[in-house]
């Protein structure tokens, strides 16, 4: 195998800061996501979401809101996601990050000021239009590793999110504690009740500033004007989705992400309310075992992956990492009864340790895959088409999710999402060979930072 193409001074300032932008982004994000399942519980529930629940046979609790409010980000994620991707083929991966890192900053305003639960969901769903900015990220680390080091770039936005779930719960315990509150606001008036959600919001919106000026004045950009130029009349969304489905490791591997997303977003969308429902644990305690997780992404995904790759290649990792995340999922939802007499909390962080080990195994490698089987001049489409097949698992999986929380039980949510998992390891095994295959890179010299 040949020596990997290292990175120039040049290009690894502009991964740092492509890198510190997702960062700051998913910190914000990270303030404010363990405690969603508290805000919701702010407002008065709208005759029509308990319509919706209804629908289900369900009262309108929290499981149901939170997964809808989950479902739209998404949704508007999805719809995005390839419109990003697209734009940032044509115009340059720069102003695609700007526009959105600037519309964070405006949905985090909303939020703040939200004075409904009809609010809270439209700022949630234009925070979604604007997360769809992930696949111009990924493109841009494409445009820049060769694909024999794709998986670290991914990893390194994998990283990005860990470190973002480290801080982010932490800086929004605190920012959430009565303690600190209490300078700002009386304690016991319905003003410090708000502060749970105005606080944090806005400390987000200006570190949403701050993604956006670093965006502007020290973003450098990686795709090149004679790439750019090249492109001539692009096809339509279909015909290019088509072309890419047709290259035979991406199609697979499109499956494999979105019944992994799916799965997973059980997870994610019932976490907060399987540990304060049923563990009984509290906002603070939450905080952290999102921060222990937070850990675990970052080094997996910071270093550990790289090297993983390098010795195993793309396809084992993946498998490796959805062989122990499916398992972990069920570990988590029954994990009650599997103690080995370990302490409630205790066993609680070091399951949480494992989901985040093994999932950060998996994305990383799912994106390597398919960006090294990607044409050079359309890696922003299909990263857009890539997020889009994730973010349609976002969309039904906290709906779904909510749903069989609430209906089966708050176990049931997680063994679900350990069977869509293992069934991810199925369509991998089968589609090995393929998989498996590195290409030898196919970027233009001139795409370079």
């Amino acid at each position: 195998m040949a020596e990997p193409q290292s990175l120039s001074p040049e290009q690894r300032r502009g991964v740092f800061t492509v890198w510190l932008i997702i960062f700051i982004d998913l910190l914000g994000f990270g303030i404010v996501l363990p405690s969603l399942a508290y805000y919701v519980k702010l407002f008065a529930v709208p005759d029509w979401a308990v319509d919706f629940a209804r629908t289900f046979g369900l009262e309108a609790r929290g499981g149901v809101l939170v997964g809808l409010i989950m479902t739209c980000y998404s949704l508007a994620q999805f719809l995005f996601a390839p419109v990003w991707g697209r734009l940032s083929d044509k115009l340059g991966r720069k102003p695609i990050l700007a526009l959105s890192t600037a519309g964070f900053a405006l949905t985090w305003i909303m939020f703040a000021l939200a004075t409904d639960f009809v609010w809270l969901l439209l700022s949630r769903t234009l925070a979604g239009v604007c997360a769809a900015n992930l696949s111009t990220a990924q493109a841009y680390m494409a445009d820049v590793f060769p694909p024999e080091r794709r998986a670290k770039g991914m990893g390194l936005i994998g990283m990005a999110f860990g470190l973002g779930f480290v801080f982010g719960p932490a800086i929004g315990g605190a920012l959430t504690s009565d303690w600190f509150l209490s300078f700002l606001f009386t304690p016991g008036t319905e003003q410090f009740a708000r502060a749970h959600l105005f606080v944090p919001a806005l400390f987000a919106a200006g570190l949403s500033t701050i993604s956006f000026t670093l965006t502007v004045f020290a973003l450098r950009e990686s795709l090149s004007p004679e790439l750019r130029a090249g492109l001539g009349p692009r096809k339509g969304k279909l015909a290019e989705l088509l072309e890419a489905l047709r290259r035979p490791a991406i199609s697979p591997m499109l499956v494999v992400y979105f019944v992994v997303t799916l799965g997973f977003a059980n997870l994610e969308a019932m976490f907060s309310q399987f540990n304060a429902d049923y563990l009984r644990i509290s906002t603070s305690a939450n905080a952290w075992v999102f921060v222990a997780i937070g850990l675990t992404l970052a080094f997996v995904q910071g270093g550990l992956i790289g090297r993983l790759t390098k010795r195993l290649g793309s396809a084992r990792v993946l498998a490796i990492g959805l062989g122990g995340l499916a398992a972990m999922m069920f570990v988590f939802g029954f994990q009650r009864e599997l103690n080995p007499g370990v302490g409630e909390y205790a066993w609680l962080v070091l399951v949480a340790v494992g989901i985040g080990a093994f999932n950060g195994l998996c994305n990383p490698s799912i994106l390597a895959i398919i960006s090294s089987h990607a044409r050079a001049d359309a890696q922003g489409g299909t990263m857009g088409f890539t997020a889009s097949a994730a973010t349609l698992g976002r969309i039904a999986g906290p709906i779904l999710g909510g749903v069989v929380y609430d209906a089966a039980g708050p176990q049931w949510p997680f063994a679900l999402g350990g069977t869509l998992i293992a069934l991810g390891l199925l369509v991998l095994a089968f589609k090995w060979r393929v998989a498996a295959v590195v290409p030898s890179s196919h970027m233009p010299s001139s795409n370079r930072v």
